[in-house]
């Protein structure tokens, strides 16, 4: 399973057009998509917000790359500033609730972004560290993770943001134990927010992994 995310930086007062964009004209062009398995969006501020996409391979996303620029410009007038774009196969995840294709659930999504000092150790982490704390979790639809060169990107969606916040509190518990700093240059930023749009073009059940 191949990711394509997109973290745009939206005008002040342009939050409300955005999803509107999204909803009404993104979805639908890209509905029936040779090779698409799943597309959602969600604010994560004023001004940002996550748009994440599932190929089943890079060539499927590579295919459309036209289309994703012509969508990209027609956007620009609501940016701040080009969005940034991480893609990457699938290195890590698993679902955790049954999701039929076309089902439609309110959830809530975290997603980190660090620059990886060894990919490999932060592979590590998250299965030794992370995906222990993710088992034990209620409320868990989904996770996943990418490298795309140095840049470590994982995430979570969740069923409501209080399920999200119990298990957030464990998650920092492990990085502390691990010391960020041994893992990664800087600080990881985090991005958590309400999926306000999505849609599954197949089902995605218990147990099974992207990776």
């Amino acid at each position: 399973m191949y990711f394509r995310i997109t973290i745009p930086s939206l005008q002040d007062g342009k939050k409300d057009e955005a999803t509107s964009f999204v909803k009404e004209k993104v979805m639908p062009e890209f509905d029936g998509t040779p090779g698409l398995l799943t597309m959602m969006a969600a604010i994560t501020g004023e001004t940002s917000g996550i748009n994440m996409s599932a190929y089943e391979s890079k060539e499927s996303a590579e295919a459309v790359e036209e289309k994703i620029q012509g969508v990209l410009s027609e956007a620009a007038g609501m940016m701040a500033a080009p969005p940034v774009i991480y893609q990457g196969d699938a290195v890590f995840g698993k679902v955790y609730q049954t999701m039929p294709k076309d089902s439609q659930r309110p959830s809530y999504l975290r997603l980190v972004v660090g620059v990886a000092k060894d990919t490999n150790a932060v592979l590590g982490f998250l299965k030794e560290k992370v995906e222990p704390i993710y088992e034990e979790s209620e409320g868990l639809q989904v996770t996943g993770a990418i490298f795309d060169g140095s840049s470590a990107i994982s995430w979570n969606f969740w069923d409501s943001k209080e399920a999200m916040d119990v298990a957030v509190a464990k998650l920092q518990e492990a990085l502390d134990s691990e010391s960020e700093t041994d893992l990664f240059d800087g600080t990881t930023i985090a991005y958590m927010g309400p999926v306000y749009a999505g849609k599954l073009f197949i089902d995605f059940n218990e147990g099974d992994t992207p990776a």
